[in-house]
């Protein structure tokens, strides 16, 4: 009797729910941001059901559970996990996107080393190339001006530090660096006058006439025109430019816009904050 009454008042473990039950219970998780009870769920999905066409949704919800939660390295394993599981899914760009954003949110201070800008720039610029349809493409060349810029104001950093400590022929390699790979991006002014600089102090007076002749050339109205034409011996007259007001409709203007920055995106080497899209 005592035996019977004990089987009888033990209590079972629930019955796993299905793989459709699990994943809504990781959605309500999520909502209150129990990241962790949602990833148990989806945990349970991914182990007991492997064969269910939910998996893939499962691991880009355990993945994004991660990312919100600020656990990028983890966050990035998960997405890098999915793209090698699944890698013709229709959602691969949104695995990409996440990998970009989570180098990107962890970019350091231009002082400091720039490998998370590299990768971020790397993700989104594949991105762009593979799936320039994606939703999430405006936003990623957004990010990739930012890497790039950033990468370039390292350079560029970099190349003041070597200067100011008179080893100028590394100067003018960073500098170099900036006008070949970052070229047009709004720093060329300053580097064509440093490595001017450079040149001049390392008395190689034609390089550095080159260099300063540019400034002068292309950028009249440059801070550094006025010096580079010093050095030049002439007298720099800036162009006065009549202001050509735009009057096609806003939509037009954009449009325009994003299509130059798709075009210069495409002719970019890959190299190895706004909000992320929804």
């Amino acid at each position: 009797m005592v035996v019977a009454g004990g089987c009888a008042g033990a209590k079972k473990e629930p019955q796993a729910g299905s793989d459709q039950e699990l994943l809504q219970n990781a959605e309500t998780e999520l909502k209150g941001k129990k990241y962790e009870d949602a990833r148990q769920s989806l945990q349970r999905l991914i182990n007991q059901y492997p064969d269910s066409e939910l998996v893939a949704e499962a691991r880009l919800r355990s993945a994004k559970a991660l990312f919100d939660q600020e656990r990028y390295e983890e966050a990035r394993a998960e997405y890098q996990r999915f793209l090698e599981l699944f890698p013709e899914h229709e959602r691969i760009d949104e695995a990409r996107y996440y990998i970009g954003l989570s180098y990107f949110r962890q970019l350091e201070r231009v002082d400091r080393d720039q490998s998370s800008a590299q990768h971020a720039l790397s993700q989104f610029q594949t991105l762009l190339k593979t799936m320039p349809d994606s939703t999430y493409a405006e936003d990623a060349a957004v990010k990739v001006a930012i890497c790039r810029h950033r990468l370039a104001e390292k350079e560029m950093y970099v190349g003041g530090f070597y200067f100011q400590r008179a080893q100028y022929g590394a100067a003018v390699n960073r500098f170099n660096t900036v006008l070949k790979d970052y070229a047009g991006i709004g720093l060329d002014d300053g580097a064509l006058y440093y490595k001017g600089e450079a040149l001049w102090r390392l008395e190689q007076r034609e390089a550095s006439a080159q260099a300063f002749q540019r400034i002068v050339r292309e950028f009249p109205e440059s801070p550094f025109a006025p010096q580079a034409a010093s050095r030049l011996g002439v007298v720099l007259v800036k162009p006065v430019r009549p202001k050509v007001e735009d009057t096609r409709p806003w939509s037009e203007r954009v449009k325009s816009w994003w299509g130059e920055v798709v075009r210069s995106l495409v002719d970019t080497p890959i190299l190895q904050d706004t909000s992320p899209a929804k």
